[in-house]
Parts: structure tokens; sequence; C-alpha cells
């Protein structure tokens, strides 16, 4: 075992910290990232009118019932908070390609060495002049100067990244070849710096606007569409079968056993593959009224996979609780658990260690995988749960988020408890093994 580790770390290691480190899968990650608090925020916006204050959600159907909240309290908050809270949805969800193209750009940007300022800005407005300069208002009339809501929602994720990384690399390679206008040096530095960034600003957008001309005059479509149906609705296709996930999560620990932090390496790629489900399916039920279309999306990772964090470490406290011999694991599980219950688990992951820990890396690898898989058989196959279509906090605790991302349905609710019960009893053996350890 001991060489087979060393072999691991010695092939593994470097390579998976080569794609940790990859400029333009760490500016996705972090472009991402720095997006969060406009998500969250927008994610509760929507909880509130889609799981406790709508007339049709399951709490407010409940309250409704109530002759005196129907009548007086449920109108109060139809004309008051839920337009609020609907507005908050509209300026962060909603519009979440203008924040991720301005914020992967900037990550790369500063990736590079370059502005990071400059580049999300051009980056932005490349996006913008992608865009067709007309929108199709019905019985086949167009209005300039109209852009539809299309070309900011689910199906524009994919071509708002790609234009984020395409056009900061061509800022920043002619910024690189000195292509810019150098001012004296009594200018004052800010002036100066925006002067700087005018020519590669230029040959940016020049470029944006070239490629935009080619797709709408000579092929027929905007180039956010084409991107749609060539890029992102293939990723779309392949991130439903529960293999693609299967695998991707496999890999995820499998990082993990090694020290590296599997999630921030994967995220990029669960992002490609699952942001645009988790947008459509909001957009369907929030926006439309129907009812959502993919079974897997991003968060369904987290709630039927990673309770209490990657590996499902929560299901490996609860098992060392019950079973558990050994005191420095009990007393290790104690600290873990306040932290596990907010789905954080560096305290388990490095205390116990599960890091290069023979015994615990086999469920650690194959619990998640293992959990997943079942999550998914009782939504897409069996329809026991509703799908996921709200994005609560990362932090929510296990079971908890599964009620809130579905909207309240409680198929979903008892699967998470069931798939977290399910993680207990897989750890459970390997607890037990680990009793005859030598201390």
């Amino acid at each position: 075992m001991d060489k087979f580790t060393a072999w691991l770390e010695k092939i593994v290691m470097p390579i998976a910290d080569k794609i940790g480190k990859q400029r333009h899968l760490s500016a996705v990650k972090n472009g991402f990232i720095a997006t969060m608090p406009l998500s969250l925020v927008g994610a509760l916006a929507a909880m509130f009118s889609n799981v406790f204050f709508g007339r049709e959600t399951l709490i407010g159907e409940l309250l409704n019932r109530m002759g005196w909240y129907s009548e007086i309290v449920q109108p109060f908050l139809d004309a008051t908070l839920l337009p609020v809270v609907g507005q908050i949805w509209w300026g962060t969800i909603a519009l979440s390609v203008i924040f991720s193209t301005f914020t992967i750009a900037y990550s790369l940007a500063n990736e590079m060495k370059e502005d990071g300022l400059a580049a999300g800005i051009v980056a932005v407005a490349s996006y913008l002049i992608l865009l067709p300069q007309s929108g199709d208002i019905g019985d086949g009339n167009y209005l300039w100067g109209m852009i539809s809501w299309t070309s900011f929602n689910s199906s524009a994720i994919f071509a708002g990244l790609l234009t984020a990384l395409g056009i900061t690399e061509i800022f920043c390679f002619v910024k690189r070849k000195g292509w810019i206008i150098k001012m004296p040096e009594q200018v004052p530095p800010a002036v100066s710096k925006s002067f700087s960034a005018v020519i590669p600003a230029g040959i940016a957008m020049l470029i944006a606007s070239i490629i935009s001309t080619i797709f709408l005059e000579m092929i027929n479509i905007p180039f956010g569409v084409w991107i749609n149906e060539m890029l992102q609705a293939p990723l779309l296709m392949l991130g439903q079968s529960p293999i693609s996930l299967v695998i991707i999560i496999f890999i995820q620990q499998f990082l993990w056993f090694f020290g590296l932090h599997g999630m921030l390496i994967t995220e990029p790629i669960l992002t490609a593959m699952y942001a645009a489900a988790s947008a459509e399916n909001a957009e369907l039920v929030l926006v439309h009224g129907l009812e959502p279309i993919h079974a897997i999306t991003r968060n369904f990772i987290d709630v039927y996979g990673m309770h209490g964090g990657s590996g499902a470490t929560l299901g490996l406290i609860i098992a060392i609780f019950i079973f558990s011999k050994k005191q420095h694991y009990r007393m290790l599980a104690k600290m873990a658990t306040p932290s596990g219950i907010f789905q954080i688990n560096e305290p388990i992951i490095f205390g116990l260690p599960i890091v290069l820990n023979p015994i615990m890396a086999i469920p650690f690898l194959l619990v998640p995988p293992i959990t997943i898989f079942v999550g998914w058989l009782f939504t897409a196959v069996i329809p026991f749960a509703g799908f996921l279509y709200l994005a609560p906090p990362w932090t929510t605790p296990a079971i908890i988020n599964a009620f809130l991302a579905s909207g309240g349905d409680i198929g979903a609710t008892i699967l998470a408890a069931a798939t977290l019960g399910l993680s207990v009893l897989l750890y459970t053996p390997f607890v037990i093994m680990a009793n005859n350890e030598k201390q």
C-alpha cells in the first residue's frame, strides 16, 4: 500500500496540481465564486416567494387555509414583499451572465498579471457587441435596440464564459506586445493606465464585432445561439447522464485523498456541465410557471452526495458517534460536528485524517458516487422526489437544503434523509474496522 501510495503521489499529484493551476480553469472557478454573493441573495429571494410566502407554495397553501391569513396577510404579501424579492431575483440570477462574464475576464487578466478591471469591462462590452441589435417582437417584426432576455439567461452561460476567456486573451496579448499608448511620466497613473488599455480594448472589440457580423450576416444565427446549440446543449445532455456525474465525483474524491481540494479543481467542469441546467430549471418554474426538466443540477451533488461536505463526511461523523471505540476519533467527531452540519469538513478530512488513510479512503471515494446515483435513480427514473430548481447557500445543512432547493418538495427531503442514512451505513464497517487499528 505504501509503495502504491508513493507512486500515486509521484504521478497523480503533479498532474492534479497543474490542472488546478491552469489559468483558464482557475479563472472560471474564481469568476463564478466572485458572483456567489449575487447568486445567494437571488436564491434567497426566490426561496421567499417559491417556498414560504407564495400563495401556491407548500407553506403558503397551509397558511392560506386560515381565513384571516388568506384575506389579509397574503394580499399584503402579494402587493409588497413578493414584488420586491422578484426584482431582486431579476437583477441577480436572471441576468447572471453579465456578471460572470466580467468576473471571469477579471480573474483571467489577474492570473496573467494584467489590468483585470479593464479586461472585465472590455469582455462585457464585447459580449454585448456579439448580440444582435434587434429583437423579435412577434409576427415577423423586429425592433432595433431591443435585446432579448435569452441573451442573459440559462442558454447564454457558455457564450458568456467563452467570450470572457477569448476576449481577455486577445486583450492581454496586445498589451504584452506593447501595442499601447504610452503617456508621459507626469500623467497620473490612473489616467496613464486607462490610455494604455485603449488600443488592446479597441482590437479586442473589433474582433468581437467581426465575429458578430460573420455570424449574423453570413451564418444567419447569433453567436450566442450558435454556441448554445453546438456546445452548451450537448454538454447539458452529457451532464444528465449519471455516469458522467459519478465519474467526475469519483475524480474529485480521488484528488481529496491526496490532500488536494477536489471540489475546487473540478468546479469549472461542474459549472460548465450543470450551471445551465440549474438556471433553466429556475427559469421554467419562476418565470414560466412550468415544471423543471433537468434531474441533475449543480446543487444535486450537494443535496444527495455531499452531506456535511465532500465525501459525505456527516455520515462518517454519525457512524463514529455510534460505533467508534477510539477516543481520539470520538473527540474529533465532536469538534467537527458544528462545521459538518454546515457543510464544512476540513477538520474531519485533515484531522482524522482521511487524507492518505487507506481504510477511510475506500468509503470516502465510493460513498458520494453511490448516494448520488441513488438520488438520481429516485428522481429521474423513479419519480419519488421532485427536481431541484432553487439554489440555497452551500452552507445550508443537509436535508434542509433538499427541502429548499426543491421548493418544499417532501419527496426530495425524504430522499436526502435516506441518502444521509445510506452514507452512515456505508461508513460503518470501516469505522468498526478502524477500532482494531493500533493507536
